[in-house]
C-alpha cells in the first residue's frame, strides 16, 4: 500500500523521481565522450532486444521501475509504429505512458515521437508510438513504470496489472512493457539493475531468475511475469527448472502448494509431450475479496486474501486450470474460440489431476458437477458464443460462460469419440493433434478442430458444434466420464442476484433492481454503491451458498446484506456414483 505521506512530501518526492529520471536519459544522450546509441549502428542477421529493469524503492516501498529497452537497428521510416502498449487489456488499466513519458535515442540523438490510439477492440485500446522521422542504428526506448494503485474496493479482474508488494513489484510486461512489432524474431536478453531496492533483492522472470536471454518475438517480454524485491521461493536451492515465488507471507503451506504444483508440471508435461523445460509460478495477495489466478507463457499467477482462508484442497483446481492453458490452444477470435481454451483448461484440470493421484474418486465427482452447476446456473447460457463474446469483458457471467459451456461440450465430444472407437480413442487424441498443429505452425482453429472430430463419429461432430455455439442445450450421453458415473437430470435454481450484475464490473452502483426480488427484500436499494460482493464464480459451484453485498446509502455507514441469489429452475445434468462401481471401476 502506498505511504502515508503529506502531499507535500509525496509532491517532492514525485518531483525527485522526475529528476532521476531526466538525469538518466541525459546520461544515455552524453554518455561519457560516446552516445550509447553509436555502438550498434550497423544491421545484424538476428536482431536483438535488451530490456533494463530498474525497481525503484522509496520508504520500503517500490515507487516505479526504470525501463530501458535497446532495439538492434529496426530501421522504421517517418510515421513507422516504434512501439506498442495496450491501454486496457481484459478490463485492467496499463501504464499508458501519456504525453511524453516514453522517450526514445537512436544514433542521431533524440528520436520525437507522436502517440497515436487504435480503434477499440472488445479486448481494449493500443496506443502506438510513431517515429517522426527514419531511425538510424539501434533504438533505445526509455520510460518509467509506475504500479497501479489497487484497495479493497478494486475490481477483481486478470491478474496481468504492475502492483508493489511488501517491498516489492509484481505483474505482467502486458501492461507495462511498451515493444516494437511482435512479428519480428529477436534474441532478447533481460537484467535487472536492484541497486535502488531494498537489501537482500533478488529478480524471476518467467523464463528464469535474475539475467535471462531467450529468443522469439518481442511477445515474449509482453506475455511472461516479473517479480522483483524480498522475494521467498520454492525451492529454495537454485537453480531449478520449477520454481514458485512470493513477497508476503500466504496464508497456506507454500512447501505443499510448490510441491502439488511440481508434480502437476510433471504429469501434464509428459502428457501434453512438452520438453519440460523452465516453469515459473507466481504468488500474489490482494487487498480485495478474490483470489483467482492468470496463465502466460510457461508460467502463471495465482492470488490469494486475507479474507478467507486458503486451503490446498482449494488451491488444487485453480492451479491445474491455469497450468492446462499452457498446452491447449485455438486460433480465431477469443469471443469465438474460449470455450477450447478455457474448457480444455477445466476438463483436464480435473482428468489429470485424478490421473496424477492427486484428487480421488470423490473429489473428482465433486469437481465435475462444480462445473455443471456453474454451467446449468447461468442466466446467460442460451447466448451464442459471438454475443456472449461481445459482453465478455463487461459482464462476469458472460466471462465465466465459456468455461462451464466448453467444459460440458468436451465431455459430450469425449464420450461420443469414447464410444464410437469402442475406448480405443477419446477427446486426447484430438487435443494432442490440435497441439501438434499449434507446433508446427498450422492453422489450429474452429475448422481443424471440427476436422478431427468428424474424422472420429461422422457428420454430427459440427451439428453438434453448431447447437453449442448458438447456445442450446447440450445433450450428454448417458457414457460420459465411463462406467464408474451415472448421468442423472437434475433441476437448477438459475443464479438471480435480483439487480444489474454488471455494476460490479463498472462503478459498482446498483441499478435494477428488482420490485420485489431476493436483493430488494434484503435490503438493496437503487443508486446503493456496492462496496464488495461474493464472486460470481464461488455462487455458480454451489446453489446453497448465500450472496453477501457490503454497500452505502447517500453516503452513510457500510451495510452489509446476506442472501439467496436464486431465481427460475432450469433442467440439466449431473453425476452420481453407479451402484455397485468400486474406485477400481473409475479409471478415467
Amino acid at each position: 500500500m502506498p505511504n502515508a505521506r503529506s502531499n507535500k512530501e509525496r509532491e517532492d518526492s514525485e518531483n525527485m523521481s522526475k529528476l532521476k529520471f531526466a538525469g538518466a536519459v541525459a546520461a544515455l544522450v552524453v554518455g561519457a565522450g560516446t552516445p550509447l546509441w553509436a555502438v550498434a549502428a550497423g544491421s545484424q542477421a538476428t536482431p536483438t532486444l535488451d530490456l533494463q529493469l530498474k525497481p525503484v524503492a522509496e520508504s520500503g516501498q517500490v515507487d516505479h521501475v526504470d525501463v530501458r529497452l535497446r532495439i538492434s537497428s529496426p530501421n522504421i521510416d517517418a510515421g513507422g509504429v516504434v512501439a506498442r502498449l495496450p491501454l486496457i487489456v481484459a478490463s485492467i488499466p496499463t501504464a499508458r505512458y501519456d504525453g511524453d513519458a516514453l522517450q526514445a535515442f537512436d544514433a542521431a540523438g533524440a528520436l520525437p515521437l507522436t502517440l497515436h490510439d487504435e480503434d477499440p477492440t472488445p479486448s481494449g485500446v493500443y496506443r502506438n508510438w510513431k517515429a517522426t522521422r527514419a531511425t538510424q542504428g539501434d533504438v533505445i526506448l526509455v520510460y518509467q513504470a509506475k504500479p497501479r494503485e489497487v484497495g479493497p474496493n478494486t475490481r477483481p479482474g486478470p491478474l496481468f496489472d504492475l502492483r508493489r508488494e511488501a517491498g516489492g513489484i509484481n505483474g505482467s510486461g502486458l501492461t507495462f512493457l511498451a515493444l516494437p512489432d511482435t512479428t519480428t524474431v529477436y534474441d532478447i536478453s533481460l537484467t535487472w539493475d536492484l541497486s535502488a531496492m531494498v537489501p537482500g533483492s533478488s529478480a524471476a522472470w518467467s523464463l528464469g531468475d535474475g539475467a535471462v536471454k531467450a529468443h522469439g518475438p518481442a511477445s515474449v517480454l509482453s506475455g511472461t511475469y516479473y517479480a522483483a524485491g524480498p522475494l521467498k521461493r520454492y525451492p529454495e536451492q537454485q537453480p531449478s527448472d520449477f520454481a514458485m515465488y512470493w513477497l508476503s507471507t500466504p496464508n497456506f503451506d507454500t512447501d505443499a502448494v510448490g510441491q502439488t504444483i511440481e508434480t502437476l508440471y510433471a504429469y501434464m508435461s509428459h502428457f501434453f509431450r512438452d520438453d519440460m523445460g523452465s516453469y515459473r509460478v507466481f504468488i500474489r495477495k490482494n487487498p480485495y475479496r478474490s483470489g483467482g489466478g492468470t496463465a502466460q507463457n510457461r508460467s502463471f499467477m495465482f492470488g490469494y486474501n486475507d479474507f478467507a482462508p486458503t486451503s490446498l484442497k482449494a488451491l488444487t483446481g485453480l492451479l491445474a486450470h491455469e497450468m492446462v492453458h499452457n498446452w491447449p490452444r485455438m486460433s480465431g477470435e477469443h469471443g469465438e474460440t474460449a470455450w477450447y481454451s478455457e474448457g480444455a483448461a477445466d476438463f483436464y484440470s480435473i482428468v489429470l489431476s485424478y490421473r496424477a493421484g492427486l484428487i480421488d474418486p470423490e473429489q473428482f465427482l465433486k469437481e465435475i458437477n462444480a462445473r455443471a452447476s456453474a454451467y446449468y446456473t447461468n442466466t446467460l447460457r442460451h447466448l451464442s458464443n459471438t454475443e456472449a463474446g461481445e459482453r465478455f469483458w463487461t459482464d462476469p457471467r458472460a466471462q465465466t460462460l465459456p468455461y462451464g459451456r466448453g467444459f460440458i461440450y468436451l465431455v459430450q465430444v469425449d464420450a461420443e469419440i469414447r464410444a464410437r472407437t469402442h475406448g480405443r480413442r477419446s477427446l486426447d487424441d484430438i487435443v494432442l493433434a490440435m497441439l501438434e498443429k499449434n507446433r508446427a505452425d498450422q492453422p489450429a482453429g474452429i475448422d481443424q478442430f471440427l476436422e478431427l472430430v468428424e474424422a472420429e463419429i461422422g457428420p454430427e461432430a459440427r451439428s453438434s458444434y453448431a447447437t453449442m455455439a448458438a447456445g442450446e442445450n447440450i445433450m450428454l450421453p448417458e457414457s460420459a466420464f465411463g462406467s464408474c458415473l451415472q448421468i442423472k437430470p437434475h433441476d437448477y435454481r438459475i443464479f438471480d442476484p435480483g439487480f444489474d450484475y454488471r455494476a460490479l464490473a463498472g462503478d459498482k452502483i446498483a441499478r435494477s433492481v428488482e420490485p420485489g426480488g431476493v436483493a430488494e427484500i434484503a435490503g438493496l436499494r437503487n443508486g446503493d454503491v456496492i462496496l464488495s460482493a461474493t464472486s460470481y464464480a464461488d455462487l455458480q459451484e454451489d446453489q446453497s451458498r448465500s450472496m453477501t453485498v457490503r454497500f452505502t446509502r447517500d453516503g452513510g455507514e457500510a451495510q452489509e446484506i446476506v442472501y439467496k441469489p436464486r431465481g427460475e429452475i432450469l433442467s440439466g445434468y449431473m453425476w452420481e456414483r453407479a451402484p455397485g462401481k468400486s474406485d477400481a471401476d473409475c479409471a478415467f
